[in-house]
């Protein structure tokens, strides 16, 4: 792809140890610096930042100039330490949560029930309006974008722009021409000031799996590379937890329906404490419990190395692991990680800012700048995948493991 480099990109997913999520409004630019320059250490070069939506429009007409120029701030500090950044618009949901501005509330459409609301920074109960059919939320997106576009758009640490994190899990477009022709206008409207930037959306492997509304065989087209978010701790299809096959599985087929390049945009897992072995931990919501997998911190470092080199194999335009940092204790009281206990954990470093050792790996294999492979001989992808998505995927994930001889590992 044109601009990206000739080797395989790693990078990280990047929300700050003592702001998380608050951390456009409680912006702390020498916590920024010393968090490039520590991700610059790991010999990374990629850094994916997201734009909380109702910090950057607070209302539907006015984008906030303070936070385009903290927006600006950061990609300087992303450049002064060698870093290209994606810069994920429209941010939404995140790590559990679907945090909104509270103009978006009072609309026609109820928001994925499994997730917490939060807008102007208080759980709310309250209806949405259509993100992908409203014409007033489609005009407010389009503003956002231009916005950002016109601020950052000549930044030389720039390196691509996201549309949106898992948008499916904010709100399920009503049908998948929808969930197209909201892509459309958003793509166009981009392309219209910054041209020379590619532009992608975080897929994540549920659209694979069942129905979303989001297909990535209709939507390929109007993007430039397509993105992928895997974690087997998640997949109830994985062979275990800690199955590293899921990820090159996930590049492949994304790149087989598409017909573009594909970053493994995010993928990761929440570790228990240092020293301590692999554990299974209690989550309890209000409407429904369940149990999560901390990963030792050893077996996590061996993980991250085999998926690494497993993606570099299958051709992938790289690899951006989730997260940078574990959340300071000071965070744990507020959402997230209030309710979410493992979204404390998944970071490189530890909450102290120690390092854990799966950095170190990382750190190790990022140096070599593998050169990026050819692509394997594609999937047999059936023609009619999208009418049994779970049942295709199951199958091709058999067949992926067979040709490459690990069905029993």
């Amino acid at each position: 792809m044109s601009g990206w480099g000739d080797h395989f990109l790693i990078g990280v997913n990047y929300w700050p140890r003592t702001k998380a999520m608050f951390w456009w409004k409680e912006f702390d630019p020498e916590e920024v610096r010393a968090d490039m320059a520590e991700i610059a250490a790991l010999n990374l070069e990629g850094v994916r930042i997201f734009l909380l939506w109702e910090d950057f429009m607070p209302t539907p007409e006015r984008v906030d100039p303070r936070m385009l120029e903290r927006l600006r701030q950061v990609l300087d500090l992303a450049a002064a330490n060698g870093l290209r950044v994606i810069v994920t618009l429209f941010t939404g949901h995140m790590s559990g949560v679907n945090w909104l501005p509270p103009w978006l509330l009072d609309g026609e459409r109820e928001s994925d029930p499994r997730f917490r609301l939060i807008a102007g920074g208080r759980v709310v109960k309250s209806r949405i309006r259509d993100l992908y059919e409203d014409p007033f939320a489609l005009a407010a997106q389009v503003r956002m974008l231009e916005a950002a576009a016109e601020a950052v758009g000549d930044h030389p640490a720039l390196l691509a722009w996201d549309l949106g994190n898992e948008p499916d899990l904010v709100l399920r477009p009503r049908t998948p021409e929808a969930a197209a022709r909201w892509l459309d206008i958003l793509t166009r409207a981009l392309r219209a000031i910054d041209p020379a930037h590619p532009i992608t959306v975080g897929f994540h492997s549920p659209v694979l799996e069942e129905d979303l509304g989001f297909r990535v065989r209709a939507l390929a087209p109007m993007l430039d590379f397509l993105c992928m978010h895997g974690y087997p701790v998640y997949a109830a299809w994985a062979r275990h937890p800690l199955d590293e096959q899921v990820l090159p599985f996930l590049a492949r087929l994304t790149a087989d329906l598409g017909g573009k390049p594909v970053l493994l945009e995010e993928f990761g897992l929440p570790t228990a404490p240092p020293g301590q072995p692999t554990q299974w931990i209690p989550i309890q919501l209000e409407d429904r419990s369940f149990e999560v997998t901390l990963i030792s911190e050893n077996e996590a470092a061996d993980f991250y190395e085999r998926a690494l080199e497993a993606l570099v194999q299958e051709g992938a335009l790289g690899a951006f692991i989730w997260c940078f940092t574990d959340y300071h204790p000071a965070l744990w009281d507020r959402p997230p990680c209030d309710r979410l206990i493992h979204e404390r954990h998944f970071g490189l470093l530890r909450p102290d800012g120690s390092r854990k050792p799966a950095a170190d790996v990382i750190a190790r294999f990022a140096a070599r700048r593998r050169p990026l492979a050819s692509p394997p001989p594609p999937l047999p992808v059936p023609a009619d995948y999208e009418d049994r998505p779970g049942q295709a995927l199951r199958s091709l994930y058999a067949l992926f493991l067979q040709a490459r001889g690990r069905s029993g590992s």
